[in-house]
């Protein structure tokens, strides 16, 4: 039967190499008699997949016990779920950045319109003027599917703002946040009680665990002293709608 070893940090954990570490699972060990045998309990590794020992950093620590690794950086996690109010800021934060944007839409919508109304001034006086002198139409036909083009490119821009824009005014945007945090604070509360009892189940913990990771981390940095620094996502939304 094939072992299952699932890694919490897979795709975040690095190096002063700046390479995403791998994991490996190790089942069997040598014994005293030289002779590879199974052991009871796999052990998980994560190690910088540098090969080159000369293009390996000096403060490198080349490996470390997934065991250690994913507890210190599970403790760092489950504090920042559950500061609240800590959350909630740095997303208020964003919703101003996110309300800001909106406003230099609306900048960039009424700009557009003005630039489509001077387009179709210059469309009909360019029409006015091909009239009076009589142009002929191998010299009229192509400056004046030039005007319909330029225009017809700037009215796509001015589609695309207004579609973002209604986007936009349909999101209660804190209300979101709020919805975001409580979701992951739900999550943390479900981890904490409860107690797994076959592998399955623990899979299934497994799993939650590592949603709540990949929603909240940015950047797992391993240090030479095998202490791990992290970095927390602020901007959920973002994520919210790459993960939809």
């Amino acid at each position: 039967q094939q072992i299952r070893h699932d890694y919490l940090l897979s795709g975040h954990l690095k190096c002063s190499c700046n390479l995403t570490w791998q994991a490996r699972t190790a089942t069997h060990r040598r014994s005293r008699k030289g002779e590879w045998i199974e052991r009871k309990t796999p052990i998980g590794t994560y190690f910088c997949p540098q090969p080159h020992k000369e293009l390996r950093s000096s403060n490198c620590p080349k490996s470390v016990s997934a065991k250690h690794a994913e507890a210190q950086v599970w403790e760092k996690v489950s504090q920042f779920i559950t500061d609240p109010d800590y959350l909630l800021a740095q997303a208020k934060a964003k919703v101003v950045q996110l309300k800001r944007d909106y406003q230099q839409m609306q900048q960039d919508k009424l700009q557009l319109q003005e630039e489509i109304k001077k387009l179709n001034d210059e469309r009909q006086e360019f029409i006015t003027k091909a009239r009076k002198e009589r142009m002929p139409d191998e010299e009229f036909t192509p400056q004046i599917s030039a005007l319909y083009d330029k225009e017809r490119g700037v009215k796509r821009r001015l589609t695309t703002i207004e579609r973002t824009k209604e986007d936009f005014t349909k999101l209660d945007l804190e209300e979101q946040v709020k919805k975001h945090v409580a979701e992951l604070q739900s999550e943390m509360d479900e981890l904490i009680n409860t107690d797994p009892q076959t592998p399955e189940e623990r899979h299934q913990m497994f799993l939650l665990k590592k949603r709540v990771v990949n929603a909240v981390l940015t950047e797992a940095r391993i240090d030479e002293n095998r202490e791990i620094h992290v970095k927390f996502r602020t901007d959920f939304l973002a994520h919210e709608r790459e993960s939809n």
